[in-house]
């Protein structure tokens, strides 16, 4: 019998040979401590003859971290070209009231990266698939000379025939290196223009793009203060935020645990008791997935209601347009301000009001602050294709009911007089807000994105000391960090014809990356309907897209194609059609379900097997030098050097690399270099082979904690915002014709409140825009923001009265489907998205076999045996109710489905999640078994590909209903 099999069998554990056997270790741990070796002393006690092992291994600095926002700095004991351990940082550790130097600690992922080195899955060689796409046994090993001049022959015959826009480059975030992305880069640029790009990302779709929309310019996301500066603030706020897990930026779960320490107060408000609401949370609030904008609408009304005495309307017109029909004006002269006007009634204070006429007449306290009440409609409609299963359906918007905390209640399961808390707690508190990414990730995302900036600015909690709203902290100092030089060239490729400028007011103040390329989230239905004018979500951009769009696909660092994005086997019936992708080149070290989907896989380096630079995301003032701690494996090579190989064959050798070598001598040199030009030993005061010995080089500290939008709020009339109106926006013009330009309908024909056939707006409502003019016509999106409720959501009062007025309407039918849960994922402690996946180390901390058991990856297990282990599961985290009511118990193998896909998981029953809510981690490998359901744990292989409502982002986290049973 085989180690593996010892193993595996030595878990098929009973009742009654546990217990003997813990009886047994007991006897022996008695017995140990009674007179075992070294005179009775335990293995915890202190012998002076016990010494420290003498350290022979040569010790290298380094920084491998994924998409998790960290700069952590390791520590590689390396003997021979093999590592043998891995620490992390070791220089003093200073909190904030003792110099704010903290190690740069990294956590269990980076921790366990040796495993990622050596595993004996990975793809040592470049590989053609000679077959179907996705079919492992069509993969055959070839050369780097052939695979250089097949895919250089391929990208020939494509531009000949499609010409510029022919190329596409996958939204990537696994490889922080750089190298992938400016040798992709260079190559494609050189060869034909570029290549066409997207707007958005997959991880911040709807903070990106309202941020943008409402607060004006190119945003990322919406940045908080300083983490240092949350002690200066009364009380702290996670919104659906788990840095003890996700991490966002190095030590943000070490600041935060300061700010505890120092009495600040701590709530938590998410969908799961995560580690940070365990750890951090002093009161915890839990909330129905996707239901946030409710709660805080309700917030909004109670301050408005009760505590009228408290708000300071001036100060809310001097910072933000349109949260009252009157008192708006315009900071930029260059805007017309008759188009911004807000319509009677049509401000989100009517709205949130509804059918309460309280703003509508002048008291002692206020003068008429709107002119009607809300002309908003109880229902809202959707703007999808005719064979669409929304088609002609609604769902409550409650546009004429009054957004109470008792409202509130019966959607989000917080309990009424915890709002009015939470809405008293803002409007008398300094209150620092940090929000996490879950939150947006469904079919109505924009909204609660919105409020939450509305909510900041009537409570003043922007813009000072303790009081900010953002994503991610800035900096105090943020690192700078040098460019590999003469690499970088800028990609010329927009795509026409897929947006209108001439149907917005003020196109100098609309976005700019949505006007040339579509959203991120679109591309497979872009790749699907290119040329057709039909787009499966009926996207306007789509439909617009010439038939060129991703003939071409390169992937590097990325497993979004056909695991990290909604709907795998929708996506997997894309790319399998080699008449629409003609060409998919893959940069991977290993065979992940994206891999198995290209034509050729070029062997990558990682990092730690190629040198560069790292930074973290925002909030890091220190630059790491990521050093090479170990050969790549095999045939492997890095990005750089195998586009350069292209490049040749392509004959534009001398232009891709100049008079730079390839290879780790080629990257040194280009890093010096860019190092020199950026003049960073006078930044950092130390040269570049100084870097390269210590390993990391900090900022010049400084006292000053900057303030995010403290100019703005100082003198908003000199330092306006670069939104049209110089304002946050509660009534956002820019946001409906943005919409229109990007060839959507926005008009609503087809639905009306209660079957009643009238398809106006109510109280002789009408809303402007340049496209449609002034218009009493019902929308699809609004210029404010409003609970909408989830496509594939639940209410709260669901579950005890499913016939209640509050009740979700379920629009796509998940209850007549029997899809009683709602599955919610998140991102795990073990792994960043599917990076790490694969880690023995990790894994087996987590994952479960068929009886229940801890898990064993078998080492010896290589990537022709498929993309992941039949035998071993994700966890799915089950409230204790809905175990005992499906006769499932902790360990037991369960089905998760849906008319979208079928995935094998592993029961973990615990009281960490509410009733009716499924938990399972995002990452899992994609891999299906002869009967069609994924061993692997996907959580995509059930989440839906349907976007977002206005951004069309990325609704793959909380939207999306499955049914669960015992397997």
């Amino acid at each position: 019998m085989s180690l593996k099999d010892k193993l595996l069998k030595s878990q098929e554990v009973t009742r009654r040979t546990f217990l003997k056997g813990a009886s047994a270790a007991g006897a022996a741990a008695a017995l140990y401590g009674c007179g075992g070796g070294g005179g009775g002393k335990t293995y915890m006690e202190e012998d002076d003859t016990l010494e420290v092992p003498e350290i022979k291994e040569e010790a290298v600095i380094s920084s491998i971290p994924n998409d998790c926002g960290g700069g952590c700095i390791t520590k590689y004991y390396v003997a021979d070209g093999v590592i043998k351990r891995i620490v992390t940082d070791e220089r003093e550790d200073l909190a904030i009231d003792k110099g704010d130097r903290p190690q740069l600690r990294a956590c269990v992922r980076c921790r366990s990266r040796k495993q990622s080195f050596y595993r004996n899955d990975r793809v040592m060689y470049p590989l053609k698939q000679t077959g179907e796409r996705g079919d492992l046994n069509g993969f055959v090993r070839i050369s780097w000379d052939q695979a250089y001049t097949e895919i250089a022959a391929k990208m020939e015959e494509i531009k000949s025939n499609y010409g510029a826009g022919s190329y596409h480059k996958i939204h990537a975030a696994g490889d922080f290196s750089g190298w992938s992305w400016y040798g992709i880069n260079k190559l494609l640029v050189l060869h034909n223009e570029g290549y066409t790009n997207h707007w958005g990302t997959y991880s911040v779709p709807s903070v990106a793009y309202i941020a943008s929309m409402i607060e004006g310019g190119s945003h990322y996301v919406p940045m908080a203060n300083t983490r240092q500066d949350v002690l200066n603030a009364e009380h702290l706020v996670l919104w659906s935020y788990n840095p003890m897990e996700t991490i966002y930026d190095t030590n943000t779960g070490w600041y935060l645990t300061q700010c505890k320490e120092k009495g600040i107060p701590v709530t938590v408000i998410d969908t799961r008791y995560s580690k940070t609401a365990a750890t951090i949370g002093g009161d915890y609030v839990n909330i129905m997935p996707s239901t946030d904008a409710a709660l805080i609408s309700a917030m909004i009304y109670h301050i408005l209601k009760n505590h009228f005495d408290k708000v300071d309307v001036d100060f809310i017109n001097d910072y933000m347009y349109g949260f009252f029909d009157n008192g708006n004006s315009l900071y930029h002269s260059d805007v017309d301000a008759s188009a911004y006007a807000v319509p009677d009634g049509g401000s989100l204070s009517a709205f949130i009001m509804g059918d309460e006429d309280d703003l509508t007449k002048a008291t002692a306290d206020h003068p008429v602050l709107n002119n009607a009440t809300s002309i908003y409609p109880n229902t809202i409609g959707y703007n999808v294709n005719d064979d669409d299963v929304l088609h002609g359906k609604t769902v409550h918007i409650w546009g004429q009911k009054a957004k109470t905390p008792e409202w509130a209640e019966k959607i989000t399961g917080v309990p009424a007089d915890k709002i009015r808390e939470l809405a008293e707690m803002y409007l008398t508190k300094k209150v620092t807000t940090h929000v996490g990414l879950g939150y947006q990730r469904h079919t109505e995302s924009e909204q609660a994105v919105w409020l939450h900036r509305v909510l900041s600015v009537i409570t003043k909690n922007f813009g000072a000391e303790g009081r900010s709203l953002g994503m991610i902290n800035a900096a105090k100092t943020g690192a700078a960090s040098p460019a590999p030089a003469d690499l970088y060239v800028p990609n010329t490729v927009g795509i026409s014809g897929i947006y209108d400028e001439d149907r917005t007011t003020s196109p100098s103040y609309m976005p700019a990356a949505e006007k040339i390329n579509v959203p991120a989230f679109a591309v497979p239905d872009g790749f699907d309907n290119a040329g057709t004018s039909k787009s499966k979500w009926n996207d306007g951009q789509v439909k617009n897209l010439p038939e060129s769009f991703g003939k071409a696909v390169f992937v590097s660092g990325a497993n979004i194609m056909t695991n990290n994005s909604g709907d795998v086997n929708y996506n997997w019936d894309i790319y399998k059609d080699k008449s629409k992708c003609e060409l998919i080149v893959n940069f991977e070290p290993f065979m992940t379900s994206t891999a198995a989907m290209s034509d050729y896989i070029l062997p990558s380096k990682m990092i730690g097997e190629k040198p560069t630079f790292i930074t973290g995301w925002f909030g890091l003032d220190t630059l790491i030098r990521s050093n090479v701690v170990t050969d790549a494996p095999g045939e492997v090579l890095d990005e750089y050097t195998i586009c350069a190989g292209i490049a040749e064959k392509l004959g534009l050798k001398g232009d891709y690399q100049g008079d730079y070598e390839v290879g780790e001598e080629g990257m040194e040199a280009r890093l010096r270099k860019g190092w020199d030009d950026a003049d960073l030993t006078s930044v950092y005061g130390m040269t570049y082979d100084e870097i390269c010995e210590k390993g990391a080089a900090e900022m010049p500290d400084t006292d000053v904690l900057p303030i995010n939008y403290k100019d703005f709020r100082d003198d908003p009339a000199n330092n306006p915002l670069k939104s049209p109106t110089g304002k946050f926006e509660a009534y956002c013009l820019g946001v409906i014709e943005g919409y229109e330009a990007r060839y959507h309908e926005n008009i609503d024909t087809v639905t009306s409140d209660d079957d009643s056939g009238v398809y106006t707006l109510p109280n002789g409502g009408s809303i402007f825009s340049k496209y449609h003019g002034d218009n009493t016509g019902r929308r699809f999106v609004y210029p404010i923001p409003m609970y909408i409720p989830a496509v594939e959501g639940r209410h709260a009062i669901d579950t005890t009265d499913p016939d209640h007025e509050l009740a979700h309407d379920d629009p796509a039918g998940a209850d007549g489907n029997g899809y009683k849960f709602t599955l919610h994922n998140w991102h795990s402690m073990y792994r960043t998205h599917s990076t790490h996946n694969n880690v023995a180390y990790a894994a087996e901390n987590y994952k479960r076999n068929a009886s229940g058991n801890p898990a064993f990856l078998d080492p010896k297990r290589d990537w022709t045996e498929g993309v992941w282990e039949d035998g071993i599961y994700e966890p799915v985290w089950i409230n204790p109710v809905d175990a005992n009511e499906l006769g499932i118990q902790d360990g037991d193998r369960v089905l998760l489905s849906n008319a979208r896909g079928k995935a094998y998981a592993s029961a973990r029953v615990t009281n960490r999640v509410a009733h009716r809510i499924a938990y399972m981690s995002e990452g899992g490998w994609f891999s299906k078994n002869s009967e069609g359901i994924d061993v692997g744990g996907c959580t995509n292989t059930l989440m839906t590909a349907r976007p977002s409502r206005i951004c069309k982002g990325m609704t793959s986290g909380n939207d999306c209903r499955i049914k669960i049973e015992k397997a």
